[in-house]
């Protein structure tokens, strides 16, 4: 981080002569005064109001600490995004290992899995939209302040649940404040970098996750292995209610500190409050919460849950064992579901002043390639690694510190890879064929896994494949994003990285789903089959053990036993079919690369001139209305 301190002329890392330049303010005169108290008691005076404004107040914040920030400051915040980005992902590292000893040993309820899985990548998919539309209008900020507030309340709940429903809520909330701690690091970044360089900094808080997977097995195994790992696991979350509100304040500080008004604009922010205290409480409050409303696209937000929520609690309830797709409730559910979605897209198309997604962007080939990809990547993944943790202890008899390793190499294969070819970027101007070769490489690390992730192969075969996959994942998703970003205008940064992300994660939604309908609808079959085959004899109390609580099973019964041997053979042939499924998903997300094109060149500006002229007017009219 030291080179982001020397002076912007020498530094080639160094935005700032990139930076864009805020808009020069206009007093605030009596008229504009008297026009503000119409739709501005939104802003409560904090700073210049976002809703008169061509520019989002999010926006209009960050483009001013471009203006102000030094390099010492933007070594602050740069610094601790690396700091928290590292916390965070040794959270994810040895969150696996908690979460099969929360719901196997503890709650035994292991078959739910992947239900848990899939609620979170719900609520990932649900808070996108909300979280770039607070952080547009509120400022980036008080949305951080909130992500954080939901991350740690979550996490106390996680840590005192006494049972599945309650650790399911609390990791719902968790989920709520760690994908949108992702999020903002994205935005915040992407406001403070040239095009040139979005690839560099947004990979550049991965990069001290690198030991991660050396430390995770040890974090995670010192803190199980400690005592009664029916109880350890709670400090295993948590560690991370402290951490990460103490490494969060120096970002929120410094943000704060650099987009704040000066002097002359804080007088005007005066005077236009001292107007507004002039109209009646009751009319302003009124005025307050109509702005809300049509500023925060509540419509659209009410659809776009009911409809995306409704869709993945039917792809969750009818995958498994006591339900089926033919059930009513499934077939109403998926029908409220679908046009709940129809009516998400007609409104935000053409009725919503503030749309929750940029949909006129999606006339744009860039933007349709960047979706596609964020459609097919992450079910492919999801798909494949679905109960690899369990698979690696119980099938491949891994220990806890193998196994926590192997599932966390694919994060160090993908910092590794994502460096080197940020730095080339940076040189070439260029996105597309990183991300073309990335999908070459995954498709052919999903097809080896089809050979090489078997209960006979060796932990360094084990190991290799993750390997790979991770490496071809550096390539695809930051330089997508960056690709995206690149055909939007600032206004529409939020939106459109949430709006991709959005697909992102429903497509890890579905993929979980996938892979967790595989797994339940075969293993039992095959659990029967192989543990009451002759030979063995296991009773239907020993079959249910071993897959509602395969970990407890695996304590149980040692390795070399006939009935951990059938376990074995039924896990084995499971991740097998899912795998199959997982590399066929894998070849769909490489032809759709083939849809990005090639001419957005990277450039050293925030955005391309062209993105910013092409916005549609209808558009820029919207932004200039409250409802």
């Amino acid at each position: 981080m030291a080179a982001i301190a020397k002076d912007h002329k020498t530094d080639p890392f160094d935005d700032r002569r990139a930076g864009v330049v805020p808009p020069v303010l206009d007093g605030v005169d009596d008229e504009k005064s008297r026009s503000a108290d119409e739709d501005m008691s939104l802003e409560d005076g904090r700073s210049i109001p976002a809703l008169t404004q061509d520019k989002s107040r999010g926006v209009w914040e960050m483009e001013a600490m471009v203006k102000r920030i030094t390099p010492t400051r933007r070594a602050v915040i740069y610094g601790f995004f690396c700091l928290l980005a590292y916390v965070l992902s040794l959270n994810q590292s040895t969150a696996a290992p908690f979460l099969n000893w929360a719901v196997s040993q503890t709650f035994k309820k292991h078959s739910l899995q992947a239900a848990v899985s899939t609620v979170t990548a719900v609520f990932q998919a649900m808070s996108q939209p909300l979280i770039a539309k607070l952080a547009d209008v509120f400022g980036r900020n008080w949305a951080y302040l909130g992500c954080v507030v939901f991350f740690t309340v979550g996490y106390i709940v996680v840590a005192c649940s006494q049972n599945i429903v309650t650790y399911a809520v609390g990791n719902s909330i968790y989920i709520l404040g760690i994908s949108g701690l992702f999020l903002l690091q994205n935005i915040i970044i992407s406001d403070i970098s040239s095009l040139r360089n979005r690839w560099w900094w947004t990979i550049c808080p991965q990069i001290l996750q690198t030991i991660n997977p050396f430390v995770a097995g040890d974090v995670a195994a010192g803190i199980l292995d400690r005592g009664n790992p029916n109880t350890q696991w709670r400090w295993g979350y948590a560690m991370f209610v402290i951490l990460v509100p103490v490494l969060a304040l120096p970002i929120m500080a410094t943000i704060w500190y650099n987009s704040r008004p000066d002097r002359e604009q804080r007088d005007e922010i005066k005077a236009a409050r001292a107007v507004r205290r002039e109209t009646p409480f009751t009319q302003r409050a009124w005025r307050t919460w109509r702005a809300f409303f049509w500023q925060l696209d509540f419509i659209g937000l009410f659809l776009f849950v009911v409809g995306f929520g409704l869709f993945f609690v039917t792809i969750t309830t009818a995958n498994s064992r006591t339900a089926r797709w033919s059930d009513a409730h499934s077939i109403a559910q998926l029908v409220i579901g679908f046009a709940a979605i129809v009516g998400f897209v007609i409104w935000e198309r053409y009725f919503a002043s503030h749309p929750l997604l940029p949909f006129a962007l999606l006339r744009r080939k860039t933007v349709i390639g960047c979706c596609l990809i964020a459609l097919f990547h992450p079910m492919a993944g999801r798909c494949a690694s679905g109960y690899l943790y369990t698979f690696l202890q119980v099938a491949a008899n891994q220990s806890t510190k193998s196994a926590t390793r192997i599932t966390a190499f694919p994060t160090l294969a993908g910092t590794i890879t994502g460096i080197i070819g940020s730095l080339l970027a940076r040189r070439y101007r260029t996105l597309k064929w990183f991300i073309v070769f990335g999908f070459c490489v995954q498709v052919l690390a999903l097809g080896l896994m089809v050979r090489y992730r078997r209960a006979t192969n060796s932990q360094g075969e084990l190991a290799v494949v993750q390997l790979l996959r991770g490496g071809a994942n550096g390539l695809i998703p930051f330089p997508t994003q960056a690709l995206i970003q690149a055909a939007a205008p600032h206004e529409q940064l939020a939106a459109i990285t949430a709006g991709w992300l959005v697909v992102y994660y429903i497509s890890g939604g579905i993929g979980s789903a996938i892979g967790g309908s595989i797994w339940t609808n075969s293993l039992p079959g095959k659990i029967s089959a192989y543990l009451g085959a002759d030979g063995v004899g296991a009773n239907q109390t020993i079959q249910e053990m071993a897959y509602n609580n395969p970990l407890g099973f695996a304590r149980a019964f040692e390795w070399g036993s006939p009935e951990r041997e059938a376990l074995s053979r039924a896990q084995d042939e499971a991740q097998r079919t899912m795998v199959i499924v997982g590399t066929c998903i894998g070849v769909l997300a490489l032809l759709s690369a083939l849809f990005l094109t090639d001419n957005l060149r990277l450039t050293d500006d925030q955005s391309l001139p062209e993105s910013e002229a092409d916005l549609p007017q209808a558009d820029r009219r919207k932004r200039g209305t409250s409802g």
